[in-house]
């Protein structure tokens, strides 16, 4: 900390609401999202799509509580198979997709405030209107996915804007990953709660869970709408304080035009450490929280509900992983006992290599279902600690641009949400067997330890030039030169 940087500004402040508000908020986009992966379990006539399956690939495991999943003659089910479902789960990242750049690019120009609460807003609206969807046909399942797609791929980008502005320099790491862990614990909570639903009587069955989760979230949005300001600059409760604290700490520029240097992000390399990293690492995550479901069912003989609560299990694990690990950085920054770059090559390694090695286990484990059970705990849990690796890296390399980055890195990292569920349901459409599937294991851990290497040549961990403005360059450019080429050095030894 230089002697020109203010003290900490210690007690509860307005950061710190923006951080629990973005927490819930990131909650219900995962539950909005996420949702369909566990219902589409009950949703599917599993008569009918087993048809065609001859006896041995769907009798490989001991039954470990299939049978007791029954429908309801009230609960409604589609003939759908495997490509099919594959089809319907990646839809929504074509929409997820499509959206990332133009809503960091809006973010930067109108702000994140709207476009997080309104993002959210939509998907909520569209989430209570899937169940009729499906009654009109696949195709209109398809296009309210899209929709909400299109309507969640402005939030992240939306929201990485706004903490650029918000969160201190030394409180980054934990304050984002507090807020980010809200997407696991969206999971934590939705998926036992979807997997219930699914197969109860009770409320309806599994049209209940998108009722539920979509009602919640439109409750938030009031809070969201009414609490939360664009900037401590425009904030009209924060304290003087906290306020020259956090804006003397964050390096955001006020009432100064920032031209958007598009030429030196796509071709900076720390940008595209970012970018290739978080395909790679995502692809893993989209076929754990898409399509695992169905092979726990299908392959490992588990009912819907111990579906729901096993896929919670990785993500409660993550919150854990995640809120360590970002502790972790921050303390070996404050103790400047590593160089930026190199903490956020740590703990993305930390991160993906454990979620790699997991893999081939799972393949040789078989149908002992509780080792694969706690390696998908701790392999998947492990991918929580990446969060104080790639993705506070965004703000650490470009916060003034963290809207319009972040929305680049999660376009890379949606991709690998469109191909991966429908990668799966054609690897296993009428052949789904446990060969298959390790097959798919095999190649999310290739796409793991290329992640780990890709970052660990290319990341940086020192704010680029493209980050100022034209006169402002000068002064940062030799600095950052040798920052980053010490912390090469200090990596390698």
């Amino acid at each position: 900390m230089t002697p020109t940087t203010p003290p900490t500004n210690k007690g509860y402040g307005a950061r710190h609401t923006f951080t629990i508000l973005s927490f819930i908020g990131y909650f219900h986009l995962y539950a909005l999202r996420f949702n369909i992966s566990i219902a589409i379990v009950a949703m599917v006539n599993h008569t009918d799509t087993h048809l065609d399956r001859n006896d041995t690939q769907i009798s490989e495991c001991p039954d470990h509580g299939i049978n007791k999943t029954t429908k309801t003659s009230n609960q409604a089910t589609y003939d759908w198979d495997e490509a099919t479902q594959g089809m319907i789960l990646s839809s929504f990242f074509y929409g997820y997709a499509l959206t990332q750049i133009p809503g960091g690019f809006l973010a930067e120009k109108i702000g994140g405030k709207r476009l997080f609460g309104y993002g959210i807003l939509i998907t909520a609206i569209l989430s209570l209107l899937t169940p009729l969807s499906a009654k009109v046909g696949t195709w209109a399942v398809m296009v309210v996915r899209i929709l909400m797609g299109l309507a969640e791929g402005v939030t992240i980008p939306a929201l990485s804007s706004m903490q650029g502005k918000w969160l201190p320099k030394l409180e980054r790491t934990l304050l984002s990953n507090v807020a980010n862990a809200g997407a696991h614990f969206g999971n934590v909570i939705c998926l036992p709660i979807a997997g219930y639903l699914s197969y109860s009587d009770e409320l309806g069955g599994w049209p209940s869970g998108f009722y539920i989760f979509g009602g919640v979230a439109i409750i938030w949005f009031f809070f969201w709408h009414f609490l939360i300001f664009e900037s401590p600059a425009v904030h009209t409760r924060i304290s003087k304080v906290e306020k020259q604290y956090i804006e003397s700490t964050t390096g955001v520029r006020h009432n100064k035009s920032y031209p958007t240097p598009w030429k030196a992000i796509l071709t900076s390399s720390a940008m595209w450490a970012i970018i290739l990293t978080a395909f790679l690492q995502t692809w893993g995550i989209y076929v754990t929280h898409t399509t695992l479901p169905r092979y726990m069912h299908n392959i490992q003989k588990f009912d819907i509900a111990q579906d729901g609560l096993l896929m919670a299990l990785p993500n409660l694990f993550n919150i854990f992983a995640s809120v360590v690990g970002s502790w972790f950085a921050d303390f070996l920054l404050r103790k400047q006992w590593m160089s930026t770059s190199t903490v956020r090559k740590v703990l993305n390694t930390l991160g993906l290599l454990p979620a790699a090695l997991c893999l081939p286990f799972i393949s040789l484990a078989g149908c002992d279902h509780v080792t694969v059970v706690a390696l998908i705990i701790f392999g998947n849990g492990m991918l929580g600690v990446c969060g104080s690796g790639i993705w506070v890296n965004i703000l650490d390399i470009g916060n003034n641009f963290s809207g319009l980055t972040m929305g680049l890195a999660n376009f890379a990292a949606n991709l690998s949400g469109v191909i991966s569920p429908y990668f799966v349901g054609l690897m296993t459409n009428n052949n789904e067997t446990m060969k298959q599937w390790n097959l798919i294991f095999y190649v999310s851990m290739a796409f793991y330890l290329l992640g780990v290497l890709i970052f660990i040549v290319f990341a940086r961990g020192s704010e680029q030039p493209w980050n100022r403005l034209p006169q402002e360059k000068t002064e940062i450019g030799d600095i950052e030169r040798k920052d980053d080429n010490a912390q090469d050095r200090e990596l390698i030894q």
